[in-house]
């Protein structure tokens, strides 16, 4: 496998006349199984980037100018974190919605002999649990205001939120995993 990096740039005027520059940047990794007789070799595109900025005349001499490519440390951190806060999230919201669910058909007062009534009721119990006796709840007939899923729900939300935030903190924060161009004028 070889990898290429190809830069381009053009200078042209844009719609209001002004000159811009247009820097194009196309990183490729070229597999390098042998192909048959005839055809190309597959290609796959890595990176591309464009860049347009207002054209920059040639410096005078008393001014020394000079562009860096920086690259983001974060990169490959940025998928872990990703990944970890998209987990926490999805969990979260499953049970948030099945907390949900538990205080509406508590509230309407559904039939507790259907199956799927007991499967919420069921899979939510351990999570109201630890809220039960916070508060009192409120019985008008079969109808029944929980307040301790209410509490569960909020709790249960800000805990996901503090475990990725945490998450954020420890691996080091959100990555753009952009490059940035930087450009130094020296004075002389």
């Amino acid at each position: 496998m070889t990898y290429r990096r190809e830069e381009s740039s053009e200078v042209y005027r844009d719609a209001a006349g002004a000159p811009t520059e247009r820097r194009s940047i196309a990183e490729e990794r070229v597999v390098s199984e042998p192909a048959a007789y005839g055809e190309a070799l597959p290609r796959e595109v890595v990176r591309e980037r464009v860049v347009e900025q207002p054209y920059v005349a040639a410096p005078v001499r008393d001014e020394l100018v000079s562009d860096r490519v920086v690259e983001d440390e974060a990169v490959g951190r940025l998928s872990t974190l990703d990944l970890a806060t998209r987990i926490i999230w999805f969990l979260a919201g499953l049970l948030l919605v099945g907390l949900i669910a538990r205080f509406i058909l508590k509230a309407t007062g559904a039939n507790t002999t259907s199956s799927f009534v007991s499967f919420i009721y069921n899979s939510t119990a351990a999570f109201v649990a630890p809220f039960r006796g916070i508060f009192s709840d409120s019985v008008s007939g079969s109808n029944v205001l929980e307040v301790s899923t209410i509490v569960a729900i909020i709790v249960w939300a800000l805990i996901a939120f503090f475990v990725t935030w945490l998450l954020g903190i420890l691996l080091g924060g959100p990555s753009r995993g952009v490059r940035e161009y930087r450009r130094d004028v020296r004075r002389f």
